[in-house]
Protein backbone atom coordinates (compact mmCIF):
# COMPACT_ATOMS: atom_id res chain seq x y z
CA UNK A 1 0.00 0.00 0.00
CA UNK A 2 3.03 2.07 0.74
CA UNK A 3 4.42 1.61 -2.69
CA UNK A 4 1.22 2.51 -4.37
CA UNK A 5 0.80 5.69 -2.33
CA UNK A 6 4.64 6.55 -3.49
CA UNK A 7 4.36 5.71 -6.65
CA UNK A 8 1.08 7.71 -6.94
CA UNK A 9 2.54 10.64 -5.46
CA UNK A 10 6.00 10.32 -8.05
CA UNK A 11 3.17 10.07 -10.99
CA UNK A 12 1.54 13.45 -9.86
CA UNK A 13 4.59 14.92 -9.31
CA UNK A 14 5.75 14.20 -12.93
CA UNK A 15 2.55 15.46 -13.94
CA UNK A 16 2.25 18.64 -12.38
CA UNK A 17 5.79 19.48 -13.08
CA UNK A 18 5.19 18.73 -17.05
CA UNK A 19 2.22 21.20 -16.73
CA UNK A 20 3.64 23.90 -15.32
CA UNK A 21 6.79 23.71 -17.60
CA UNK A 22 4.09 23.64 -20.45
CA UNK A 23 2.94 26.95 -19.12
CA UNK A 24 6.20 28.70 -18.51
CA UNK A 25 7.36 27.89 -22.13
CA UNK A 26 3.82 29.40 -23.69
CA UNK A 27 4.49 32.28 -21.00
CA UNK A 28 8.00 32.64 -22.32
CA UNK A 29 7.17 32.55 -25.93
CA UNK A 30 4.04 34.97 -25.81
CA UNK A 31 6.64 36.84 -23.86
CA UNK A 32 9.25 37.20 -26.79
CA UNK A 33 6.65 37.32 -29.46
CA UNK A 34 5.49 40.59 -27.99
CA UNK A 35 9.10 41.83 -27.27
CA UNK A 36 9.12 41.48 -30.87
CA UNK A 37 5.50 42.90 -31.76
CA UNK A 38 7.50 46.21 -30.26
CA UNK A 39 9.95 46.29 -32.67
CA UNK A 40 7.44 48.26 -35.21
CA UNK A 41 6.82 50.49 -32.54
CA UNK A 42 10.26 52.22 -33.04
CA UNK A 43 10.49 55.07 -35.39
CA UNK A 44 11.91 53.71 -38.63
CA UNK A 45 15.73 54.57 -39.24
CA UNK A 46 16.80 54.52 -43.23
CA UNK A 47 20.26 54.08 -44.89
CA UNK A 48 20.68 54.46 -48.32
CA UNK A 49 17.00 54.36 -49.13
CA UNK A 50 16.27 51.16 -46.87
CA UNK A 51 14.85 50.45 -43.20
CA UNK A 52 17.62 49.62 -40.72
CA UNK A 53 16.27 49.27 -37.57
CA UNK A 54 19.13 50.38 -34.94
CA UNK A 55 18.41 47.44 -32.74
CA UNK A 56 18.74 44.92 -34.97
CA UNK A 57 21.78 42.79 -36.18
CA UNK A 58 22.39 42.13 -39.80
CA UNK A 59 23.95 39.19 -41.85
CA UNK A 60 25.50 39.90 -44.82
CA UNK A 61 23.23 37.47 -46.61
CA UNK A 62 20.40 40.36 -45.40
CA UNK A 63 18.77 38.42 -43.21
CA UNK A 64 18.37 40.31 -39.89
CA UNK A 65 18.67 39.06 -35.79
CA UNK A 66 16.17 39.95 -33.17
CA UNK A 67 17.96 38.80 -29.75
CA UNK A 68 14.84 38.46 -27.57
CA UNK A 69 15.46 35.91 -24.99
CA UNK A 70 18.72 34.43 -23.51
CA UNK A 71 19.17 32.24 -25.80
CA UNK A 72 16.28 32.75 -28.44
CA UNK A 73 16.10 35.22 -31.50
CA UNK A 74 13.90 35.91 -34.38
CA UNK A 75 15.65 35.27 -38.04
CA UNK A 76 14.23 37.54 -40.99
CA UNK A 77 15.24 39.28 -44.00
CA UNK A 78 15.93 43.11 -44.29
CA UNK A 79 14.88 45.77 -46.14
CA UNK A 80 16.94 45.66 -49.25
CA UNK A 81 16.61 41.73 -49.29
CA UNK A 82 12.26 41.76 -49.07
CA UNK A 83 12.26 44.10 -52.19
CA UNK A 84 14.77 41.83 -54.09
CA UNK A 85 13.13 38.49 -52.98
CA UNK A 86 9.75 40.45 -54.14
CA UNK A 87 6.02 39.50 -54.07
CA UNK A 88 5.41 36.58 -55.40
CA UNK A 89 8.45 34.61 -54.49
CA UNK A 90 7.88 31.17 -52.75
CA UNK A 91 9.49 30.88 -49.51
CA UNK A 92 11.00 27.48 -47.71
CA UNK A 93 11.65 27.41 -44.41
CA UNK A 94 13.26 24.84 -42.59
CA UNK A 95 11.31 22.89 -40.41
CA UNK A 96 11.14 23.31 -36.89
CA UNK A 97 13.34 21.13 -34.44
CA UNK A 98 15.54 21.33 -37.52
CA UNK A 99 19.42 22.58 -36.81
CA UNK A 100 21.23 24.95 -38.89
CA UNK A 101 24.58 26.90 -39.28
CA UNK A 102 25.64 30.33 -39.43
CA UNK A 103 26.38 31.68 -43.04
CA UNK A 104 25.22 28.23 -44.26
CA UNK A 105 21.93 27.66 -46.53
CA UNK A 106 18.92 27.49 -44.19
CA UNK A 107 15.56 28.72 -46.53
CA UNK A 108 15.13 28.32 -50.18
CA UNK A 109 13.36 31.04 -52.60
CA UNK A 110 11.75 29.87 -55.65
CA UNK A 111 10.58 32.86 -58.37
CA UNK A 112 9.55 32.22 -62.11
CA UNK A 113 11.36 28.18 -62.03
CA UNK A 114 14.93 29.81 -60.21
CA UNK A 115 16.15 29.04 -56.69
CA UNK A 116 18.18 30.64 -54.62
CA UNK A 117 18.94 29.94 -50.54
CA UNK A 118 19.18 32.79 -47.86
CA UNK A 119 21.88 31.82 -45.69
CA UNK A 120 21.28 31.26 -41.57
CA UNK A 121 22.70 34.21 -39.75
CA UNK A 122 22.92 32.48 -36.39
CA UNK A 123 23.63 28.43 -35.63
CA UNK A 124 20.85 26.58 -33.43
CA UNK A 125 17.87 24.41 -33.32
CA UNK A 126 14.63 26.30 -35.12
CA UNK A 127 12.25 26.39 -32.58
CA UNK A 128 9.08 28.53 -34.36
CA UNK A 129 8.09 28.99 -38.26
CA UNK A 130 6.06 32.40 -39.00
CA UNK A 131 2.55 30.67 -39.48
CA UNK A 132 1.96 34.34 -41.44
CA UNK A 133 4.25 32.59 -44.84
CA UNK A 134 2.18 29.95 -46.11
CA UNK A 135 5.23 29.33 -48.30
CA UNK A 136 4.62 32.82 -49.96
CA UNK A 137 6.61 36.13 -49.81
CA UNK A 138 3.45 38.22 -48.98
CA UNK A 139 4.04 38.75 -45.49
CA UNK A 140 7.89 39.31 -45.54
CA UNK A 141 7.40 42.04 -48.07
CA UNK A 142 4.47 43.73 -46.29
CA UNK A 143 6.13 43.67 -43.18
CA UNK A 144 9.87 42.56 -42.88
CA UNK A 145 10.61 43.49 -39.27
CA UNK A 146 7.61 42.54 -38.33
CA UNK A 147 4.79 40.12 -39.06
CA UNK A 148 6.86 38.96 -42.08
CA UNK A 149 9.62 37.44 -39.71
CA UNK A 150 10.92 33.71 -41.27
CA UNK A 151 11.61 31.44 -38.00
CA UNK A 152 12.78 31.56 -34.54
CA UNK A 153 16.07 30.04 -33.57
CA UNK A 154 17.47 28.35 -30.35
CA UNK A 155 21.20 29.23 -30.28
CA UNK A 156 23.51 28.27 -27.69
CA UNK A 157 26.40 31.67 -26.62
CA UNK A 158 24.40 33.91 -28.56
CA UNK A 159 26.56 37.20 -27.79
CA UNK A 160 29.17 35.15 -29.77
CA UNK A 161 27.43 34.66 -32.65
CA UNK A 162 26.33 38.15 -32.61
CA UNK A 163 29.91 39.36 -32.75
CA UNK A 164 30.24 37.91 -36.04
CA UNK A 165 27.06 40.05 -37.80
CA UNK A 166 26.79 43.80 -37.94
CA UNK A 167 25.31 46.39 -36.03
CA UNK A 168 25.59 50.21 -35.38
CA UNK A 169 28.05 52.08 -37.83
CA UNK A 170 29.31 49.05 -39.51
CA UNK A 171 25.75 48.10 -40.31
CA UNK A 172 24.97 51.78 -42.27
CA UNK A 173 28.62 51.28 -43.74
CA UNK A 174 27.72 47.67 -45.09
CA UNK A 175 24.18 49.00 -46.68
CA UNK A 176 25.63 51.80 -48.13
CA UNK A 177 28.22 49.38 -50.09
CA UNK A 178 25.48 46.80 -50.85
CA UNK A 179 23.21 49.54 -52.25
CA UNK A 180 26.07 50.82 -54.22
CA UNK A 181 27.04 47.10 -55.69
CA UNK A 182 23.42 46.75 -56.39
CA UNK A 183 23.16 49.52 -58.67
CA UNK A 184 26.27 48.64 -60.23
CA UNK A 185 24.98 45.03 -60.60
CA UNK A 186 21.85 45.92 -61.60
CA UNK A 187 23.23 47.88 -64.28
CA UNK A 188 25.35 44.97 -65.69
CA UNK A 189 22.46 42.80 -65.84
CA UNK A 190 19.70 45.20 -67.06
CA UNK A 191 20.91 47.99 -68.63
CA UNK A 192 19.77 50.52 -66.78
CA UNK A 193 19.11 51.72 -63.04
CA UNK A 194 15.37 50.71 -61.61
CA UNK A 195 15.56 54.31 -59.35
CA UNK A 196 13.26 56.68 -58.80
CA UNK A 197 14.40 59.89 -57.78
CA UNK A 198 16.79 57.81 -55.64
CA UNK A 199 14.94 56.05 -53.73
CA UNK A 200 14.82 52.10 -53.92
CA UNK A 201 11.73 50.47 -55.66
CA UNK A 202 9.60 48.53 -53.20
CA UNK A 203 9.51 45.49 -55.44
CA UNK A 204 12.63 45.27 -57.74
CA UNK A 205 11.96 41.55 -58.49
CA UNK A 206 8.78 42.63 -60.46
CA UNK A 207 11.29 44.76 -63.22
CA UNK A 208 13.47 41.34 -63.70
CA UNK A 209 13.36 38.46 -65.93
CA UNK A 210 13.49 35.38 -63.99
CA UNK A 211 17.16 34.68 -64.76
CA UNK A 212 17.96 38.23 -64.17
CA UNK A 213 16.51 37.98 -60.41
CA UNK A 214 18.62 34.87 -60.43
CA UNK A 215 21.80 36.12 -61.08
CA UNK A 216 20.95 39.55 -58.66
CA UNK A 217 19.60 37.41 -55.58
CA UNK A 218 22.39 34.48 -56.07
CA UNK A 219 24.86 37.90 -55.74
CA UNK A 220 23.73 39.10 -52.66
CA UNK A 221 21.60 36.30 -50.65
CA UNK A 222 24.04 33.37 -51.51
CA UNK A 223 27.14 33.92 -49.18
CA UNK A 224 28.72 32.21 -46.64
CA UNK A 225 31.04 32.65 -43.86
CA UNK A 226 30.59 35.37 -40.95
CA UNK A 227 30.24 38.73 -42.55
CA UNK A 228 32.86 40.55 -40.60
CA UNK A 229 35.54 37.77 -42.14
CA UNK A 230 34.34 38.80 -46.03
Amino acid sequence: MVVLLVATMFILFVIADAVLERRQRRAMAHETATRHAKLREQAPSFVAGYELPEELHYHKGHTWVHWVAPDEAYVGVDDFGRRLIGQDAQVKAPHRGSWVHQGENAVKLNRGGETVDLVSPLTGEIVGINPELHGRSEALHDDAYGKGWLYKIKAADLHTQIRNLFSGSLARCWMEDSRDRFQRQLMLATGNVIQDGGTPVDDIAAHLSPAQWHELAEEFFSVSSSPKNQ
